[in-house]
């Protein structure tokens, strides 16, 4: 969703940044909260709400003793989690229709449509909503299974996050990675890596980078292992086994049809501006 937004190379960092201070904030000020009113998290765990998986609304009818007082605090959550749905839906749909730009998906030509009216990937978002509630009717069959599936989208992420990572911890080590001075003296070539006007350089740059590649490898690896002991079939986490069979998948689509169509990600650029001819005083 880069890509719709001026200056993004200045404005995206910027939001991730603020977003994940407000949202952390409030978010340690809402478990502390919640600490301190809850008098009996075992109860809450086996009253009706929480025998369905929402402990919490328990807890808000313990600290409130009203009804209409954790009805109100429920709608609240309610509502938070429909704007969040909202947003990963547009989300989603945006990198499915990027990669089907790419032609990195099956059927890509009509995955990548976009309605000329609207401007909206009508086809990626149709994919996207459909896929979403198909999973969410897993659980009705199995809870179990239903967990299996979700589990995927961890260690997805985190792959995601490590792979980019190690290429740029790679190029930050070699030296790879030019700043628009080295770019005054001779231009630019294809795939050549520039910093933006928000990094950090030098050696604390590398240090984070280094740490966040170590982070990420500890839950890649931990999201693996079963939650509970002894392990069960309905305790098992079965994450390892969706994410080699999607690899599995990717490798075999790319071996037998991708690599004829999929070149890597489709580079946009504004061309240059006409020169105005009048404007050009001549040489003497």
């Amino acid at each position: 969703m880069a890509e719709e937004i001026r200056n993004a190379s200045v404005i995206v960092p910027w939001s991730m940044l603020i977003t994940t201070l407000l949202n952390g904030g409030m978010g340690f000020g809402i478990v502390i909260a919640m600490l301190f009113v809850t008098t009996d998290i075992e109860a809450a765990l086996k009253s009706p709400t929480g025998v369905l998986g929402f402990p919490f609304m328990q807890i808000f009818y313990d600290a409130t003793g009203s009804k209409g007082g954790a009805s109100a605090m429920i709608v609240i959550i309610i509502l938070m989690d429909v704007c969040g749905t909202i947003a990963f839906l547009a989300t989603a749909s945006r990198l499915v229709w990027a990669f089907a730009r790419d032609r990195g998906l099956p059927g890509s030509r009509y995955v990548s449509k976009v309605l000329p009216d609207s401007t909206v990937p009508f086809y990626a978002v149709v994919i996207t909503s459909s896929i979403a509630c198909l999973i969410g009717l897993v659980n009705i069959g199995s809870a179990t299974a239903f967990n299996d599936v979700i589990s995927l989208g961890v260690s997805s992420l985190y792959a995601s996050y490590i792979i980019t990572e190690v290429l740029l911890l790679w190029r930050r080590v070699t030296g790879q990675v030019k700043s628009f001075r080295d770019l005054s003296s001779h231009t630019g070539e294809a795939n050549e890596l520039i910093w933006g006007p928000f990094h950090l350089p030098g050696i604390f740059g590398i240090f984070v980078n280094a740490f966040a590649v170590v982070f990420g490898i500890v839950i890649f690896f931990f999201s693996f292992w079963p939650v509970d002991t002894p392990v069960e079939a309905a305790t098992m986490n079965f994450s390892c086994l969706m994410t080699g069979s999607v690899v599995l998948f990717a490798i075999f689509y790319y071996v037998t049809w991708a690599h004829k169509t999929y070149k890597g990600p489709i580079v946009e650029i504004t061309p240059f501006q006409p020169v105005d001819q009048t404007a050009v005083r001549p040489a003497n």
